[in-house]
């Protein structure tokens, strides 16, 4: 459930990488006083490898130590979508002790959690390739869907993506019969929680160290859950129910969907954001989205069964 991650240790002991690893200058902002030195840390290969960056503050001589990337392509050596369980974890943070020439059990107390990335990745069937279309909001966050494969809503120190992990995986490629049949058949509905600032969010308090990850790791399931079922949830996939209109009421009702339907339901919720409503708002932003949904097939509940897998692979990685 843990991908992307940056560590940090403000006092680093830097023998053992300066004499086993090769290291490049670089720059560091423009401060004269601190040196930088930038190396991979790799487990098989050099494509799914750790950056390092080791800064010396030449007043003191005292060096800080950041790696960051995907500890998950790290371990398993390959951008699958496969997720780390609790005790691959545990062997992950195990071997990049090792790799540091750290003693036994260091690594989980020495180092602070900045950034970090929980996910999931969920196999589907077909009938899902445009679910992630009907997550439509979420609180006040800014829903960026500029990129044709992926969902972002944005707050200030995190946010959260929905995209096709297939299509993330392959892109860029030529698709082979084998390709093509795996896309047609399933969908990998994937997940996450991009934490740029650990310390500027709720997380800081059981996500700061890798110790603490390791300990509050039971969490996670209902951290993904909990924030993926907050997401409002618009049925675009089901067929529209066959209609039969008894009164004026009933028509003007239909008439709304069939604007709101037209335009897309993206844009409804954008022009509604733009109304001055000052009661109330949340009331009628509710009216209209149920207006909706209130014309769609209900023989199908896409929410529910995404839901359910959510829960289902997250037991698994426990």
């Amino acid at each position: 459930m843990i991908d992307k991650i940056k560590l940090t240790n403000r006092n680093f002991n830097p023998e053992f990488l300066l004499d086993n690893y090769k290291w490049k200058n670089v720059e560091i902002g423009n401060d004269p006083l601190k040196k930088g030195l930038q190396s991979n840390l790799i487990n098989k290969s050099k494509k799914f490898s750790l950056r390092m960056l080791l800064t010396e503050n030449l007043n003191t001589n005292i060096y800080s130590l950041s790696i960051d990337g995907s500890i998950r392509k790290w371990y398993f050596n390959a951008n699958s979508r496969k997720d780390l369980k609790s005790i691959e974890f545990e062997d992950c943070v195990k071997l990049l002790g090792k790799k540091l020439g750290l003693k036994k059990g260091e690594v989980w107390k020495i180092f602070k959690i900045t950034n970090l990335e929980i996910g999931v990745t969920l196999l589907l069937n077909s009938d899902f390739h445009e679910v992630m279309n009907c997550f439509v909001k979420l609180r006040n966050a800014k829903r960026n869907n500029e990129y044709e494969s992926s969902i972002y809503f944005k707050f200030n120190n995190y946010e959260i993506l929905i995209y096709d992990k297939f299509l993330e995986m392959n892109k860029g490629q030529i698709w082979t019969n084998t390709e093509n049949n795996v896309f047609n058949k399933f969908h990998f509905f994937r997940f996450e929680i991009s934490i740029k600032k650990i310390s500027g969010t709720t997380f800081k308090e059981d996500y700061s160290t890798l110790e603490s990850l390791k300990h509050n790791w039971i969490k996670l399931p209902v951290i993904l859950e909990t924030n993926l079922n907050k997401i409002e949830f618009v049925d675009l996939l089901s067929k529209e129910k066959e209609i039969k209109l008894n009164s004026l009421s009933e028509y003007n009702n239909y008439i709304k969907y069939l604007g709101m339907k037209s335009i897309g339901i993206i844009k409804t919720i954008e022009g509604f954001k733009q109304i001055g409503i000052k009661n109330n708002k949340s009331k009628y932003f509710k009216d209209l989205i149920n207006n909706y949904r209130s014309h769609i097939s209900s023989d199908r509940d896409y929410k529910a069964e995404l839901m359910f897998e959510l829960s289902k692979k997250t037991n698994r990685l426990i």
